[in-house]
Formats: C-alpha cells, sequence, structure tokens
C-alpha cells in the first residue's frame, strides 16, 4: 500500500515537473523576436553616427536614421541630421546589455562629453528601441516618446493638475 502511494506520488510530481519545466520556455515569448538583437542595431546604429562625425557627409548618417521609429519618434531626416550635427567630433557610444520587455528593448548605453571644467565626463543613459511589426526588425525610438510618460498621456496629467487656485492679496495694513 504504501509503495503505491509512493509511485503515485512520485508520478504527480513527475508531471507537474515537466509541465513546468516545458512552460519555462514559453515565459518570455521571444519566438516572434527579430533573429537580430537590440544590442547589435544600438551599436550599429551608434557606428553610423560615429562614422558620419568622422568622415562628414550625410550618407552614413542617412543610413543610421534608416534604423530610426520614425512613426514613434516623429521626425523626419533632416531634423535627425540637425541633432547629430551637434554632437562631439569623436563621438563613440559604448553598448551595453538590453532587457527586453515584449516588443520594446531597453539598452543601456555610454558615452563621453567634454566637460566646461575640462576633461571629459560619462553620460549612461538608455536607448528604447521597439520592434516593427511590418518588418520584424529592431528600430531605435530615437526621441525616446515610447519609453516613460507618452506626450498624450503628460499633456492629460497636466491637464488633470489644473491651474492651481490664486491666493488673494493680503490686504495691506495702514492705508
Amino acid at each position: 500500500m504504501i509503495s503505491k502511494f509512493k509511485r503515485e506520488l512520485f508520478l504527480h510530481l513527475l508531471i507537474v515537473l515537466i509541465v513546468a519545466i516545458s512552460g519555462c520556455g514559453r515565459a518570455g515569448n521571444t519566438s516572434n523576436l527579430p533573429d537580430e538583437g537590440p544590442e547589435t542595431v544600438a551599436k550599429r546604429f551608434y557606428e553610423l553616427i560615429s562614422a558620419a562625425k568622422m568622415e562628414g557627409g550625410t550618407t552614413t548618417a542617412s543610413e543610421a536614421f534608416k534604423l530610426v521609429d520614425t512613426k514613434t519618434s516623429n521626425m523626419n531626416v533632416n531634423q535627425f541630421l540637425e541633432i547629430i550635427k551637434r554632437y562631439p567630433e569623436k563621438f563613440v557610444v559604448n553598448v551595453g546589455k538590453a532587457e527586453i520587455k515584449g516588443k520594446q528593448a531597453l539598452v543601456a548605453i555610454s558615452y563621453k562629453l567634454p566637460s566646461s571644467f575640462g576633461g571629459e565626463y560619462t553620460m549612461q543613459e538608455v536607448l528604447p528601441l521597439n520592434v516593427d511589426p511590418a518588418t520584424n526588425t529592431w528600430m531605435v525610438d530615437f526621441t525616446g516618446d515610447s519609453y516613460g510618460m507618452q506626450k498624450d498621456e503628460a499633456i492629460a496629467a497636466s491637464k488633470s493638475e489644473g491651474v492651481p487656485p490664486a491666493k488673494p492679496e493680503a490686504s495691506q495694513k495702514g492705508k
């Protein structure tokens, strides 16, 4: 009787374990993500911008713009070129790990900027990338509009706060 109980218990535990292990692979649902990772796209994007800064011209910068999610970033190539024109001449970005959440990735980046006090300082940021459903490729959200609060959410939040009521002026004594 005890051995039959142990055998059934073992069988139930084995079934639970098999179900749990088979479900682990599906938790992230990464099967629909692009083959090329977001880190690779971010690295290529900034390499093209760096090449544009070093070589001059707009050819490599225009290639970088092709990696921008223009629907989310809401900009055209001329606006993009004007922004990167202000980058330092030897602009180089180090690309770190990506954190993928569904169809969005946040890639850690760092770069050095000249300091007005002399020397350089390091900036550390997060670059959002989104999967383009039409091409199933990672696209750079250059303006960061898909990361954090959206423009329309920010406008709605500011409207809901309303204008603070005006404080009545204190009457002046002695007049």
